[in-house]
């Protein structure tokens, strides 16, 4: 792949986030100003759970997005994806109907009950998306597939401010709003990857065999991401549990306005991943360096910004402002997850070290159990529950570049313990001081890490010059 057509790529996928970003700006400054609190909560609740739809696959899309990595879309067999889809959706209902069953025994609350039933009722129509959008991220289609997230984010931008604008507040219609966008998604996805259907399926013997290679290879990659997720989400559903949904709403937006950074990552990582296929092995250690090196100037750089948001949102939305004080302890959780995101897990992936991503993520689950055993049925304090969230993280990232050190014979213990500083100094000051003073003790910090390491700088610029 020619370096324009990298840029091209990384253009479509950056502008389609910057939209999304943007929807996902709009919707934290103005949903919860004019939702009523615990209608918020419901609808955070519902965030919550649906983030987990997407692995009610377990591995099967995951195996196909490995298999077939690097292949031109008019390479792919009509006859072989027609069958693997069908598949899909049918386990989506089976697993749909079964959540049903569950919900009806084991949830006592009905609230919680309501909320977790709307979001599994959406299975099918996510994981159908999320196959779709894996092809056009594996055959290099970025624009078509930045198209789909221009459509999804704006269409329900649209319907939830339509119905906020017109007095409907409550949690229903956000749902609805979820609902139509899905759908109408589903719709441009069937169409955008039309050659690939087809009613010449093969047999069911031919179906279940390619099901079985992809779930064998993707299983790895799908228990390594849930177990990456369930990392934060053990300590957010045990603050659902702990605490009220009002409650659960509040710490769920300071979490949100934290991983806005998180899309542009996402947003790079869609493009890196085929290029790290293709690229020579010997050259991977430096390209590891370069953007690790611009990584951390960007997001300690974006973490100056903190303070001056703080205040406006305080302002914006007084009923949230006694949370917002976790911004301080959550905002550092951008440089750990970007690492994550964008460094190892794509580097492990292009590797095929799926075992060790398991293998990190499963470590951290563990002690993300135990810690928030600790912090909510031991000690039942939210604020030390917060906090365990920017430690697990910064565990987990820090525990996965040891192993990325060994791999790719590098040097970095030095650059994660200016970075563990850099990050102890932000939530120290912010913590402690909470005024403007904080915002220039950071800044002066930052200049003097940007001296520190001047001489990757100079050498990641000499490096975007060739």
């Amino acid at each position: 792949m020619s370096f324009r057509q990298v840029v091209k790529n990384i253009s479509y996928s950056f502008g389609a986030n910057i939209v999304s970003l943007g929807v996902s700006v709009l919707m934290v400054i103005f949903v919860p100003k004019l939702m009523p609190v615990e209608d918020y909560g419901k609808w955070q609740l519902f965030l919550f759970y649906f983030s987990y739809l997407g692995f009610l696959h377990f591995g099967w899309e995951d195996g196909i997005y490995l298999r077939y990595a690097g292949k031109t879309f008019e390479e792919l067999n009509p006859h072989v994806f027609s069958g693997q889809f069908l598949g899909i959706i049918i386990l989506q209902l089976a697993v749909t109907g079964l959540a049903f069953l569950f919900s009806h025994f084991f949830i006592t609350d009905p609230i919680k009950e309501t909320v977790f039933l709307c979001a599994i009722s959406l299975a099918v129509f996510v994981n159908f998306n999320t196959g779709c959008n894996f092809i056009m991220q594996i055959t290099n289609r970025i624009k078509d597939y930045a198209r789909l997230i221009l459509a999804d984010r704006v269409l329900l931008l649209i319907l939830v401010f339509s119905f906020l604008l017109i007095g409907f507040e409550q949690f229903k219609y956000m749902y609805i709003a979820k609902l139509v966008s899905m759908m109408a998604v589903s719709v441009l996805c069937f169409y955008e990857c039309r050659r690939l259907w087809t009613t010449h399926i093969g047999n069911f013997h031919d179906i279940c065999h390619e099901a079985g290679l992809n779930l064998e290879v993707g299983i790895k990659l799908m228990f390594a991401n849930i177990a990456s997720m369930l990392i934060i989400g053990i300590v957010r559903y045990g603050i659902s549990i702990g605490w009220d949904v009002s409650t659960f709403g509040k710490v769920s937006l300071t979490l949100g306005i934290s991983n806005f950074l998180m899309i542009f990552i996402n947003s790079v990582s869609v493009v890196f991943f085929p290029i790290l296929k293709r690229m020579d092995e010997q050259r991977l250690p430096e390209m590891y360096m370069q953007i690790r090196t611009i990584l951390a100037c960007v997001l300690f750089f974006m973490l100056i910004f903190y303070y001056p948001i703080k205040e406006i949102l305080s302002w914006w939305l007084p009923k949230y402002a006694d949370s917002l004080i976790y911004m301080s302890v959550l905002f550092p959780i951008c440089l750990f997850e970007s690492k994550i995101g964008l460094l190892i897990n794509t580097y492990l992936k292009s590797l095929r070290k799926e075992a060790l991503m398991l293998k990190i993520n499963l470590i951290s689950v563990g002690v993300a159990a135990i810690v928030t055993f600790l912090t909510i049925e031991v000690l039942h304090n939210l604020n030390a529950a917060v906090f365990s969230i920017v430690f697990l993280y910064a565990f987990r990232c820090e525990m996965a570049e040891h192993y990325m050190e060994h791999i790719l014979q590098l040097k970095l213990k030095k650059a994660i313990l200016a970075e563990l500083f850099m990050a102890a100094i932000f939530i120290t000051t912010s913590v402690l001081l909470d005024n403007w003073l904080c915002t220039i003790i950071y800044i002066v910090a930052y200049l003097g890490y940007m001296i520190a390491n001047k001489n990757r700088v100079v050498a990641v610029k000499r490096m975007m010059r060739r």
